[in-house]
Formats: structure tokens, C-alpha cells, sequence
């Protein structure tokens, strides 16, 4: 892990400082081909199965 110098260290709590619509990203291409993206490559949370047993107007209010 790189540890930051100060210049860097006061860039960035320069930049925190700023509303999104003042940071100039004029040089960053924005994304919009996402056709290689990977969803859940890094990623993947636990999960556990659970029944459970609820009235018919209870699933009918979810349902609308």
C-alpha cells in the first residue's frame, strides 16, 4: 500500500471541500460502453435461505 505525500494529502482534502459540480473531470472520458463489465466479479455477499409463512392478504399487498 503507497503511502500519500502532503502535496497529495492537500489535493485531496481540497477536492473533499468541493461540490461535484466544481471538480473540473474534462480529462476523464466518461464511460458508456459497459459491454465488458462483470457483475459480481469481486464480490459476492452470504446468503442463506429462509421460508416463512404469511397470510394470503399479506402476499396479495406485496403482489400489487
Amino acid at each position: 500500500m503507497s503511502k500519500r505525500t502532503e502535496q497529495q494529502k492537500q489535493e485531496l482534502a481540497l477536492l473533499a471541500g468541493l461540490s461535484d459540480d466544481n471538480i473540473d473531470i474534462s480529462d476523464i472520458p466518461e464511460q458508456t460502453d459497459w459491454s465488458d463489465a462483470q457483475r459480481g466479479k469481486f464480490y459476492r455477499p452470504v446468503k442463506q435461505s429462509v421460508t416463512i409463512r404469511l397470510d394470503a392478504d399479506i402476499i396479495a399487498w406485496f403482489k400489487a
